[in-house]
């Protein structure tokens, strides 16, 4: 029989090109219950960077400080020179100097990071809540701007886009590696330095918690597995928290046991002769043997996410997550990088996308309520209800434009550290104090109770961003594991949780009152018996065959005679006469 015409399988897209399956990120990434986990996560990081920001940050040094830097000071430090002449005052102004711009230094590294300004702003990158921290201009104005604007402000446009966006995007990773990047900065001084470790393990210890949540139920979303519940979510990721942390810290702690080893390596280095022959000269093989262990270490820290991810996608612990995040780092750099970069610029487009939503969100709700008949003339329109909004994204600046009380954004350099920043000042500042100073009470009470809610919505929109950071991340390593380990992206690891339903106690039976005749005695339940086993039964016996039958041997007659035939019959009947 003729075979008929061979089908040719249709071309799968998907399956040709696994890194599509990032795509998939915005749609998991919007889900409300990651919404709201990122948001406490950034709401919780936030506030313990703030507080240990306010401990530890001090006042600048100032050179006329004679209790610190005066002659007097430096000569009790200094003592007499080595041939027993005094100091000189030249030599003690110096030193004085010498100390002022060391310390002036170190303190501009903390200022950097847990600084306020003369009217006690915040303005240190770890101290700033999130809601006042520079993340570009507004989107809803940024459109406008692109929609109705010249060429040149087109083109400004999008250059302020790619500069406020993609920084958004990264923000997780960024203030992540930041204490890291700052623990190396050779003015950082030892009280900055354990600073920014305990800002450090904070972060840790805040991630591990919010970051496994998200990215547990992402693993089983992608797997297209059962959805789990944010509580089993939450049970999954408590039972294996410390694994979560170690993850990262693992390689921290390695990397801080190299450091120290080197430095005593330097200390008996310090040793003239010794120093500079046998352990600079013949052992400098060794201190480079540490610093490619530390680059090696800090460069796979680059896979940190994914660490998260393998946790929550295998339920295994902190060995396994270092080993897979790292091999898939160096086994498959090329692939890792390209899943990053696809997804860093997918993600700036959707998160975008959803600030602009966000932003969108609120001005048309504010521009509805201005739209009420006689607010003018009454004096009573909403303007007021926005003067504590929140200034990131360019919030404030949307939502009080063209009232008395207008912002505008303002570039700057900070007096002290001199790092560039963007600050919001009043547009008209003499006509916004006169409109502030005609403020009732409970104008700005409303204000405050309105601020609430424009937060926690802020809260929200970004917290998509960092929801969209875990769920990629969590994409990013099931297609590392499938080009590394060719295992397939639906196989995540799943608890068999069944839900048990509270033991409820038997119900005792309502008491009988006593019969006024006579009462039945009590019969105790009896047990229940259990049915006799069956008997047991025996083969029967084999039957034996009969014996066979045999016939036995015929019986001749005896010869017939002469008389015998005259006899009468047997009979013995008479004859008849």
């Amino acid at each position: 029989m003729a075979e008929g015409p061979t089908e040719t399988p249709a071309f799968n897209f998907r399956k040709a090109f696994l890194w599509t399956e990032i795509f998939r990120c915005f749609q998991v990434a919007l889900d409300p219950r990651k919404l709201l986990v990122a948001a406490a996560g950034i709401l919780v990081m936030s506030f313990g960077w703030h507080v240990l920001s306010i401990i530890f940050y001090t006042d600048q040094p100032q050179r006329n400080d004679d209790g610190k830097y005066g002659n007097a000071v430096m000569q009790r430090q200094l003592g007499k020179k080595s041939d027993g002449s005094e100091q000189t005052e030249e030599d003690l102004t110096a030193e004085g100097n010498k100390q002022y711009n060391r310390d002036l230094a170190e303190w501009k590294v903390r200022h950097d990071l847990a600084g306020k300004d003369k009217d006690g702003n915040s303005t240190g990158q770890l101290r700033t809540m999130p809601w006042y921290e520079y993340r570009g201009p507004n989107p809803y104005l940024l459109v406008t701007k692109l929609i109705g604007g010249s060429s040149t402000e087109i083109s400004e446009g999008f250059s302020e886009f790619l500069i406020g966006t993609l920084p958004v995007l990264v923000e997780p990773l960024r203030k992540q590696l930041l204490p890291i990047v700052k623990l190396m900065d050779p003015d950082a001084s030892l009280v900055t330095r354990l600073y920014l470790i305990l800002a450090l393990l904070w972060s840790l210890a805040t991630w591990a918690f919010f970051g496994g949540i998200i990215t547990r139920i992402s693993a089983v979303q992608f797997a297209g597995k059962e959805r789990i519940s944010l509580m089993q979510a939450v049970k999954f990721v408590s039972r294996r928290y410390l694994s979560y942390v170690l993850s990262p810290l693992v390689p921290l702690i390695v990397i801080t046991i190299i450091v120290v080893l080197l430095a005593l390596y330097g200390v008996v280095g310090m040793i003239p002769g010794v120093g500079d022959i046998l352990l600079y000269g013949i052992g400098m093989p060794l201190v480079l043997i540490g610093g490619i262990a530390i680059a090696i270490l800090l460069v796979g820290l680059i896979g940190y996410p994914m660490m998260y991810t393998t946790i929550s996608a295998e339920g295994s612990d902190t060995f396994d997550a270092l080993s897979r995040s790292y091999n898939y780092v160096f086994q498959a750099p090329w692939a890792y990088l390209w899943n990053c970069f696809v997804a860093i610029v997918y993600g700036a487009i959707v998160t975008f996308f959803v600030v602009f939503i966000g932003s969108l969100m609120v001005y048309a709700g504010k521009w509805a309520i201005c739209q009420a008949p006689f607010n003018e003339s009454a004096n009573r329109k909403p303007d007021y209800l926005f003067i504590y909004a929140p200034e990131s994204f360019g919030w404030k600046e949307l939502l009080l434009k063209g009232s008395p009380i207008e912002q505008e954004a303002t570039e700057t350099k900070d007096e002290s550290s001199k790092r560039p920043r963007v600050i919001y000042k009043d547009k008209n500042p003499a006509e916004a104090k006169v409109y502030r100073d005609k403020l009732w009470v409970v104008e700005k009470i409303g204000a405050g109770m309105v601020t609430f809610w424009l937060v926690l919505v802020f809260l929200l929109v970004i917290g998509f961003s960092y929801s969209y950071f875990w769920t990629a991340s969590t994409m990013i390593y099931l297609l590392m594991r499938k080009k590394v380990d060719e295992t397939e992206l639906d196989e995540v690891y799943v608890e068999d949780e069944q839900p048990t339903s509270p033991f409820t106690p038997p119900v005792a039976p309502p008491p009988v009152s006593p019969s006024p005749t006579h009462s039945l005695p009590m019969v105790p339940p009896s047990l229940p018996v259990s049915p006799p086993p069956p008997p047991a039964v025996s083969p029967p016996p084999p039957i034996a065959p009969p014996p066979p039958v045999v016939p036995p041997p015929p019986v001749l007659p005896p010869p017939a005679s002469s008389t015998d035939e005259m006899t009468m019959p047997d009979n013995d009947e008479p004859k008849p006469l």
